[in-house]
């Protein structure tokens, strides 16, 4: 290779690792920003990287899982595993689930429901709506094990933060400014780049649970495109978080599945 195009593939390494590392920075608490300020732009490209991050934070909870398995139950390190994510992201997922379970409460009251998606208050909804998920997640964790286990942690995540910019894509952004702003700015390219890299993704744990997990996750974001058309008209930060929340409890449901059949046909 010559000594010009080295160059433009390390740019383009530098370029493609910069976008995770803001990936990583839109989605957790953990210190991956840039110094300075981000252009618009480059947080729109980031988007395409979301899965990949998610698959990060996945591969990281196994690792957790490895290392408290001698020293704790299936039902305690599901719980910690559980936590461990929430408090990694900031919580900020759960909190969107939360501000659109309040918002549903106002029915068909558009005004009011956005009103309320720009509360940061957590209402009886909300608050409802974020134990049941919790609860959900813990439960299906508790009851798995052994390879199951590894691909509902590692696939959970990713199939998630992908879930945010499938549903996003084409939709109209419900506010003038905010951090959905940029990533809806990413367009139907960014979405695919996604989609893409959350199949290549994939492969490390292709499996029927893995695919069950996919498909379950795809239905929460086909769901919701409909929903939120219908209801609001478009897409806020705190729907797209409530979205991602939900695909994550339905990729946990359907593994959990999967290794209940797969236990019944093994009897």
């Amino acid at each position: 290779m010559e000594p010009g195009g080295a160059q433009v593939e390390l740019s383009r390494s530098r370029k493609v690792l910069g976008e995770l590392k803001l990936a990583l920075s839109f989605l957790t608490i953990l210190p991956f920003a840039p110094a300075g300020s981000v252009a618009p732009e480059q947080v729109a490209n980031s988007a395409a990287y979301f899965s990949v991050a998610g698959f990060i934070l996945g591969a990281a909870l196994i690792v957790e899982d490895f290392l408290l398995r001698p020293l704790l139950d299936l039902a305690l390190r599901s719980v910690l595993l559980v936590m461990s994510l929430a408090v990694v992201t900031g919580c900020v997922h759960l909190d969107g689930l939360g501000d659109t379970a309040d918002a549903l409460g106002a029915g068909r009251n558009r005004e009011r429901a956005l009103e309320i998606l720009r509360d940061s208050r957590i209402g009886n909804y909300g608050a409802i709506a974020i134990f049941f998920a919790l609860l959900l997640k813990c439960v299906a964790l508790a009851g798995l094990a052994g390879r199951y286990r590894w691909i509902a942690l590692y696939a959970a995540p990713g199939l998630a933060r992908w879930a945010m910019i499938a549903a996003s894509a084409g939709l109209t952004y419900l506010r003038a400014e905010g951090a959905g702003s940029a990533l809806l700015a990413g367009g139907a390219d960014k979405a695919f780049a996604c989609g893409l890299l959350t199949l290549l993704g994939l492969l490390p744990v292709l499996s029927i649970p893995a695919l069950a997990g996919a498909v379950a996750a795809a239905a929460v974001v086909a769901g919701a495109r409909v929903f939120f058309r219908r209801w609001l008209g478009g897409v806020s930060g705190d729907l797209l978080g409530g979205a991602g929340e939900l695909s994550e409890v339905a990729v946990l449901l359907a593994v959990a599945a999967c290794a209940r059949l797969g236990a019944a046909a093994a009897a």
